[in-house]
């Protein structure tokens, strides 16, 4: 699912929440929150803090994904998103690191 907005981030919570059979309630206890503020969420408050909406996806066992973005051009956005792990980007920036030092002799 691709989420825009606060809104469409509040909605897939929701939904989360009850396809765990989980209260507001619940949820709120569980990741310490106030039921109101879960609420406002699913509502989707926009001024809610991320690291909190971050745990409430993360107790959901909801996972982000990156994909290709928006205001790419159609050509590039046909393309599939290519995938690194962090040792494939820290691997690729040390061997930047180290061109750089052998031709300074």
């Amino acid at each position: 699912m691709w989420a825009q907005s606060a809104a469409e981030v509040g909605k897939i919570i929701a939904t989360a929440r009850q396809h765990h059979k989980m209260t507001q309630a619940q949820l709120a206890q569980a990741v310490g929150a106030t039921q109101a503020w879960v609420s406002e969420v699913e509502q989707g408050k926009e001024t809610a803090q991320i690291g909190k909406v971050l745990r409430v996806l993360s107790h959901l066992g909801v996972r982000l994904q990156t994909g290709v973005a928006p205001w790419r051009t159609p050509k590039a956005a046909a393309r599939e998103p290519e995938r690194s792990s962090l040792s494939d980007i820290i691997a690729a920036h040390s061997d930047v690191g180290s061109r750089r030092g052998r031709g300074k002799k």
